[in-house]
């Protein structure tokens, strides 16, 4: 039990330090040291700490809660096959599924914990990022529906690629959807590209980040909170019901 709990411990402790320092490191540039060295003329402000911090929390949220439970997926599918060992308990497989889900979730709400606290405190001095944390329920529902979204859609990309092959995942999708995911701009701000604008619509990290947005950044510009709620809602039942099904199919003998 000793060793289990130790092992536990060490295994949150890397988690925890693992998300500080990706967050750390790109908030210590975009908001530290670019703006004091002319970032201005790199379209990088001293108020540009409030442009990324919501995309920030958003994109650790995201990031690791569809990790977590693609990596889950991809060992229960892999060649040793840890899925047969899981059929041996009495429960059904719906419900092994959901453990993955509930799995990444947790990791996605802890890894927004550990961001926000960074994007408030890591700035240029005296331009600290404007932020309005009056809205915080709405920021734990979006968190906690994000994580849940990203925790299934890991599910149902892990049944849906061969697991040998999930590693040519994660290099190439996650950071595409993140790099048009409106994380370091508010989708307000691709006006002048209105194709692009519409296009990077169907990429969920965008509602996402906006609902961010919306939550402790409400000044920026954002989508419809109407339009956040619908999506991530409709979006978040969808694909965890795809992802329950396409597990439980996977999963027999």
């Amino acid at each position: 039990m000793l060793r289990e709990i130790r092992r536990l411990r060490k295994e949150a402790a890397g988690f925890v330090m693992k998300i500080a320092i990706i967050t750390l490191s790109t908030v210590f540039v975009f908001d530290f040291v670019l703006p004091q060295l002319g970032g201005q003329s790199l379209g990088v402000t001293q108020g540009y700490a409030t442009v990324l911090a919501p995309g920030m929390v958003a994109v650790a949220t995201c990031n690791q809660a569809f990790t977590s439970a693609l990596t889950a997926v991809s060992l229960d599918f892999g060649p040793l096959r840890r899925i047969d060992q899981a059929l041996m308990a009495p429960l059904p497989v719906p419900l092994i599924a959901l453990t993955r889900i509930v799995d990444g979730t947790l990791r996605g709400v802890l890894a927004a914990c550990v961001a926000l606290p960074i994007v408030a405190f890591v700035h240029a001095p005296g331009a600290p990022p404007v932020l309005d944390l009056t809205r915080w329920p709405f920021l734990l529902g979006t968190v906690v529906g994000a994580a849940i979204l990203f925790a299934a859609l890991g599910i149902v990309v892990g049944t849906a690629v061969n697991p040998g092959k999930v590693s040519n995942v994660l290099p190439f999708g996650l950071p595409v959807m993140i790099m048009l995911g409106c994380v370091y701009y508010p989708w307000a701000a691709l006006g002048p590209l209105p194709w692009l604008q519409y296009v990077v619509l169907a990429n969920p990290v965008v509602y996402i980040t906006e609902a961010t947005r919306f939550a402790i950044t409400p000044q920026l510009g954002h989508l419809p909170e109407s339009a956040l709620l619908w999506t991530i809602g409709v979006g978040l039942i969808l694909t965890t019901a795809v992802g329950l099904t396409r597990f439980t199919i996977q999963a027999r003998p």
